[in-house]
């Protein structure tokens, strides 16, 4: 048996059979008893009738009792437990046209003996795909190793081309040997990471390190150009 609280001042509660019971809370009940006071005529409050609505779903049919003051809402609750489905994956029509959940029964012009169609329509719901654990096996792992040792001579060679580019700032000539042996040094630690075999993260980081080598080549050649601008090769 399930409870669900409705929009009003009432609580839903779905039979087992499907039959929907709605029960009016103290400030409701205690509204009517006011009511009544008010008119000595009145022998008792009015109150819903309970209708009986047939379900058509595929090749089923599913047979409700419910008030007719509820709602398509309150319809697909009950339905839940009959067709195992979520109501949020449900649709409701009635004479061919959709209804919203909060509509009542009564105003769609739901009847004793009337008939509905639910439609399932599952939402799309995004499952979220892990990406695979990365496999470190030992050629990786070898790979990564060299990488790693080309990019410390790497390192010593950056420093170089931040001291060369120190020394065009502060308007020194410096001697074409050492752009060219600074160039021939980082060509050859491109030949180094060009001739190690490597996959998957060692992939990653050797084309990482071969992009900041490359780097330092266009560096080079851009102080040597600055060096002598207008000015003669020593």
């Amino acid at each position: 048996m399930m409870h669900h609280s409705t929009d009003d001042d009432s609580e839903m509660e779905v039979r087992p059979d499907g039959a929907i019971l709605v029960q009016q809370r103290d400030d409701a009940a205690s509204s009517s008893d006011s009511r009544r006071l008010q008119n000595p005529d009145s022998t008792s409050p009015v109150l819903g009738q309970t209708i009986s609505i047939t379900v058509s779903h595929d090749s089923s049919e599913h047979l409700l009792h419910v008030p007719d003051h509820a709602t398509f809402g309150d319809v697909k609750k009950a339905l839940v437990q009959k067709t195992e489905l979520e109501a949020s994956d449900m649709k409701i029509l009635f004479r061919g046209d959709e209804k919203d959940d909060a509509e009542q029964l009564l105003d769609a012009g739901v009847s004793d003996g009337s008939n509905v169609v639910l439609v399932e329509e599952p939402t799309e719901r995004v499952e979220q795909v892990e990406p695979p654990t990365p496999v470190m096996t030992e050629e990786i792992a070898k790979a990564i190793a060299a990488v790693q040792a080309v990019s410390g001579e790497v390192d010593e060679l950056s420093d170089r081309v931040v001291a060369l580019e120190a020394a065009v700032d502060g308007g020194t000539i410096v001697a074409v040997k050492e752009f060219d042996m600074t160039a021939e040094l980082l060509m050859r630690q491109l030949l180094k990471l060009d001739g190690i075999k490597a996959d998957g993260e060692a992939r990653l980081l050797r084309k990482a390190e071969v992009r900041r080598v490359q780097k330092l080549q266009e560096d080079v050649d851009t102080l040597k150009a600055r060096c002598y601008r207008a000015k003669p090769q020593l």
